[in-house]
C-alpha cells in the first residue's frame, strides 16, 4: 500500500482530512535533507551581502542594481539558519491529528534547494522611505500561486529584467512534490506584489519606496507561492483542483521558521489594491494553519533587518 499524508482541518464540526497518495519515491524525498551547496540550480553571481539599506535613491535608475555581492558559493544558511532537530509543538499533544500526521511532522523535512534569482528581480529593504520616513514594519507573509509550471517559473525569475514593469520574484517557491526553492534572501526585497496594502489592527501598511511607482507591501513581506495544478495555469479561472499536501506540509513548515504570527499571514489577493489578483486560488487556509499547529515555532528565516544599524545612505 502506498502511503498517505494526512492534512488535519480543525474548527469544524466534523473532523475532515486532505489525503494526497503518494509514491514511495515521492515520500521519501520530502522526508530527506537536501545538501543545499548540492541543489544549485544555476551559478549566481556571489553571496548576497547581508543587511538592509538607510533609505532608497531619490530617482533611482531603471534597473535599480544596488545588492552588493561578494565572492564565494551561495548555501543554505545565506537563507535559513542550519536546521534544528524535527519535533513538534507543544501544542501539538493537545490536537486531535491523527497519530499519523503527528510522526511525520515529527520527522518532516523537505527537499530544499537554492535558485537564486536574477540581481534585476529584486533589491534592498530600507529603514526608511523615499521621503525619509519611518520603513520598517513587522514582517507579513504573502502566499501565492505561479499560474505557470515550476521549471518556468524559475526561468522567468532568473532571467535579466531591465525594466521595472518585467520584475517579479518571491522569496521561495514550493514545488508540487514540496520540494522548497529558496529565491531571495529574506533581508532582500523581493518583488512579489505591486501597488498593495496589508490592513492590520494598527491601520493600512504600505512602504513607497519609489516615487515613480505605487507604495506596496514589499518592503516588510515575504512572499512565498505554491506552484499552480496543471488545471491552473490559466489566470482567468476563479479556481482549480488545489494544491498537494506535501506542498501544504512544506508550507507549514517554512512559515513555522520566520516567527511571523497567524494574523500578518495573508494572501496576493488580499494585500492587492490594483483589483487583478486572485492567488492563491482553492487555497485551504483553515486546513494549513491547524498543521501549522503542529510544529515548533523558530527564528531560522529571519525576516527583514528590525534592530539593525542603518547601513551607509546611497543618497549621491
Amino acid at each position: 500500500m502506498q502511503p498517505k499524508l494526512f492534512l488535519f482541518l480543525s474548527g469544524l464540526s466534523t473532523v475532515a482530512l486532505l489525503t494526497t497518495n503518494l509514491s514511495i519515491q515521492a515520500h521519501q524525498a520530502i522526508r530527506r535533507p537536501a545538501s543545499p551547496t548540492a541543489n544549485l540550480v544555476a551559478q549566481a553571481p556571489g553571496i548576497p551581502v547581508r543587511g538592509c539599506l538607510t533609505r532608497p535613491k531619490q530617482a533611482p535608475p531603471e534597473p535599480n542594481l544596488e545588492t552588493q555581492f561578494i565572492p564565494g558559493t551561495l548555501t543554505l544558511d545565506r537563507f535559513r539558519q542550519q536546521p534544528a532537530p524535527p519535533s513538534l509543538s507543544a501544542e501539538a499533544t493537545r490536537t486531535n491529528a491523527p497519530q499519523a500526521t503527528l510522526d511525520y511532522v515529527a520527522q518532516h523535512h523537505p527537499v530544499e534547494r537554492i535558485a537564486l534569482a536574477h540581481p534585476t528581480n529584486f533589491g534592498e529593504r530600507y529603514l526608511l522611505d523615499y521621503q525619509g520616513q519611518p520603513a520598517y514594519r513587522e514582517p507579513i507573509i504573502v502566499l501565492h500561486e505561479t499560474v505557470i509550471s515550476g521549471p518556468a517559473t524559475l526561468r522567468l525569475f532568473q532571467t535579466n529584467h531591465p525594466k521595472n514593469s518585467q520584475q517579479a520574484s518571491y522569496h521561495a517557491l514550493i514545488m508540487r512534490d514540496g520540494t522548497i526553492y529558496y529565491l531571495v534572501p529574506p533581508d532582500k526585497r523581493a518583488f512579489g506584489a505591486g501597488t498593495s496594502v496589508f490592513a492590520s489592527s494598527k491601520g493600512d501598511e504600505t512602504v513607497s519606496t519609489n516615487p515613480s511607482l505605487s507604495a506596496s507591501v514589499n518592503n516588510f513581506a515575504y512572499h512565498i507561492s505554491f506552484v499552480s495544478p496543471p488545471d491552473g495555469r490559466r489566470s482567468g479561472r476563479s479556481g482549480h483542483s488545489g494544491y498537494t499536501s506535501p506542498q501544504y506540509y512544506s508550507l507549514a513548515w517554512l512559515v513555522s521558521k520566520t516567527g511571523v504570527p497567524e494574523d500578518r499571514i495573508t494572501t496576493h489577493r488580499a494585500v492587492d489594491r490594483a483589483g487583478n489578483r486572485s492567488d492563491p486560488r482553492s487555497f485551504n487556509r483553515a486546513g494549513f494553519l491547524s498543521l501549522l499547529q503542529l510544529y515548533p515555532k523558530t527564528n531560522e528565516v529571519r525576516i527583514g533587518c528590525p534592530g539593525q544599524s542603518p547601513a551607509p545612505s546611497l543618497q549621491p
